[in-house]
């Protein structure tokens, strides 16, 4: 079986702070190119924005490298700001996905957190488990009807209180925290893809990066 038909088994992977959800049954040659091109976004953006100061600024810059490599990002973006947030994170992301994300897409973000949660050495690579802050970007992988790969590039911000945590404060109910939730959809077609994939491995080469991936 070659790379273009073996198709995956797990569900997400953790990519530094960026979890890569709905990868089950995809092939390994499309979830190359969409971590490749993870990989070489979540860099970039990192080095000319704080994504726990400068969230807005972050998420559109990430989105502005991924379109150097083919994707489309005209589709607006989605946030919601909420200064005093009292309530579950999960359901307030919920709120905000359901414009974005199809039922299943939503179920495969739940379970890959719920997998993260599970491997704590690797929920504690992750920004702001212990401390204020909490900083996660959730990214479901997926394909519309023309067949186009779909991110969607999801932020999630939490600034809670000074407790010190292993989980992710996903089910938990917060109170007088501020809640930051920014999504940005963008879309590649199928040809696109097949005449950027060598572009993009070539611009991984020669590349040292302070973060891996880990398949969950």
């Amino acid at each position: 079986m070659n790379a273009r038909t073996a198709v995956l088994s797990h569900q997400a992977t953790l990519v530094g702070d960026i979890l890569l959800t709905g990868l089950q049954g995809q092939s390994r040659d499309d979830y190359r190119f969409a971590l490749n091109c993870t990989y070489l976004a979540k860099q970039q953006a990192d080095s000319t924005y704080n994504s726990e100061t400068q969230p807005g600024r972050w998420i559109d810059y990430y989105a502005d490298v991924l379109w150097s490599h083919g994707w489309n990002r005209d589709q607006p973006p989605v946030e919601y700001v909420q200064p005093q947030f009292s309530g579950s994170v999960k359901q307030a992301w919920m709120r905000v996905a359901t414009h974005l994300l199809a039922p299943e897409q939503v179920a495969g973000v739940e379970s890959g957190l719920a997998t993260l949660e599970q491997r704590v050495e690797l929920l504690e690579k992750t920004k702001g488990i212990s401390g204020k802050a909490f900083d996660l970007k959730i990214v479901p992988v997926s394909y519309n009807a023309a067949g186009d790969m779909e991110l969607v590039v999801t932020h999630v911000r939490f600034i809670k209180s000074s407790l010190n945590t292993r989980y992710l404060f996903w089910d938990v109910s917060q109170a007088m925290n501020q809640l930051d939730i920014r999504a940005r959809r963008v879309l590649i077609s199928r040809r696109v893809l097949e005449a950027r994939r060598a572009g993009v491995e070539k611009a991984l080469q020669n590349l040292s990066f302070n973060f891996a991936d880990y398949e969950l």
